[in-house]
């Protein structure tokens, strides 16, 4: 059997999708299995053990602030076509559509799969190009967790969903290194703690003051790392370029060391977004994530020992990328003194140990 999984985006949506695959190549270790993604997760997948194969769809268009530029749409074109040529020539007997977007539903009905598999009722009308629909939950169903929806094709097709696990790619030796040289050469007896303090939606992200408050006290009795993208460079600097013991380390990491760096981490702290589910997928670190605009049951982390935090309002969640009513008390009420108690009760735990079928974090209020 040669099964197609077209996940395209984002990154942390990629990375809950990996419990599928995983099932999927245990449960029929014979079947060969392919991923359809865009280049930004090609790190994330590039040699992935239970990984067939990877094709690449190269986001041209979107190059160098010019979305639109005609250089940028002959090099997407000129991709695309050959992508889809080679989904051709690999004759997939399944085609799975992870996301439910009008994209992901066109490359899985161009991949010529006479089966296309996802759920129903999904928005742009990206079902109209499946054959078999595995389940028509909401989309947004704040109570069925994500990696249980990405599940559910495997599910239909008869893999053991006990078999679920996070397995990323073994670390590169350049990530190793690298890892070690932001590091440093000796280790610290004090814990490291990640703090990843941004992600695309606004309306996911906790006050920046609230983080800085939150690594001024951390630093005390933890070694404690700055994480985020170049994007997030200027924001890093302004706000904690003052604060004693933190060591920003904003845009040095690309994923790979990224992955590394939150493997060796003993607690990683920040809102629901991909460095975070990847801190979750190396099976090392608690994490402690803090929900605004989302569901903590529906994107928490996945597995024992690790919590999601919230306020509980009635407004939540609303899965808006602005707060709708302009107020953001979702989190700018959630106090860092609530994050911090909750920290330091997570890192006088035990270390965490991963298990290979994890439960869902409980609720937690503030």
């Amino acid at each position: 059997m040669r099964v197609l999984i077209v996940r395209l985006s984002a990154l942390g949506d990629v990375i809950q999708g990996l419990p599928c695959l995983v099932a999927l190549k245990e449960s029929f270790p014979d079947w060969r299995i392919s991923w359809l993604t865009e280049t930004p997760n090609a790190a994330l997948l590039d040699g992935h053990p239970h990984l067939d194969r990877l094709f690449l769809l190269d986001r041209g268009w979107r190059r160098d602030g010019a979305p639109f530029h005609l250089a940028n749409l002959s090099r997407g074109g000129a991709n695309a076509f050959a992508v889809w040529n080679a989904l051709r020539r690999a004759r997939f007997d399944v085609a799975i559509d992870l996301q439910g977007l009008f994209k992901s539903g066109f490359w899985t009905f161009l991949s010529g799969a006479p089966r296309r598999l996802g759920h129903g009722g999904t928005r742009e009308c990206a079902d109209r190009f499946l054959t078999e629909i595995v389940s028509r939950r909401p989309t947004f169903d704040p109570a069925y967790p994500l990696i249980e929806r990405y599940l559910d094709p495997a599910r239909h097709l008869g893999a053991d969903p006990s078999k679920a696990r996070y397995v990323l790619p073994p670390p590169t030796a350049v990530a190793l290194a690298e890892a070690d040289r932001l590091l440093g050469p000796r280790p610290s007896p004090q814990p490291l703690v990640g703090l990843f303090p941004w992600s695309a939606w606004p309306s996911k992200n906790w006050p920046l003051p609230h983080w800085r408050a939150l690594a001024a006290a951390l630093a005390r009795e933890a070694r404690v790392l700055i994480l985020g993208g170049a994007e997030n460079a200027a924001d890093a600097a302004a706000a904690f370029s003052d604060t004693e013991g933190a060591e920003d380390l904003v845009g040095r990491t690309p994923l790979p060391v990224l992955a590394e760096l939150l493997r060796r981490c003993r607690l990683v702290i920040g809102p629901d977004s991909g460095p975070l589910h990847l801190a979750n997928a190396t099976n090392a670190p608690k994490v402690l994530m803090l929900f605004g605009a989302t569901s903590r049951r529906r994107s928490g982390p996945w597995g024992a020992g690790h919590r999601a935090l919230a306020r509980d309002l009635d407004c939540q969640p609303c899965f808006k990328r602005i707060c709708p009513l302009g107020h953001f008390a979702c989190l700018r009420e959630l106090a860092p003194e609530r994050v911090l108690d909750m920290a330091r009760e997570m890192l006088s735990e035990s270390p965490k140990r991963s298990s290979l079928r994890p439960s869902f974090p409980p609720k937690t209020s503030s």
